[in-house]
């Protein structure tokens, strides 16, 4: 179960990266009506990227926090 957690968290990531890059794209591509890029026409798709970039981050770092203690503690006794 916990290997499936792992694997959800990456692809949720990776799909959130790929959205966030996308409407980046579209923010820094998109002219207005007039044909002339105009920024105040498509900040959704700014904050919509902002938004994919934070899931991402948020899901990148559950997958390496839940890894942290995965491995045994070695004694050095032993």
């Amino acid at each position: 179960m916990r290997s499936m957690i792992d694997v959800l968290s990456i692809v949720a990531s990776l799909a959130a990266l790929v959205f966030a890059v996308y409407q980046f794209y579209l923010f820094a591509t998109t002219k207005a009506e007039t044909g002339v890029y105009d920024a105040h026409s498509n900040t959704y798709h700014l904050w919509l990227a902002i938004a994919a970039a934070v899931i991402a981050v948020v899901c990148g770092l559950a997958f390496f926090v839940r890894r942290v203690n995965k491995e045994e503690e070695i004694h050095i006794t032993q």
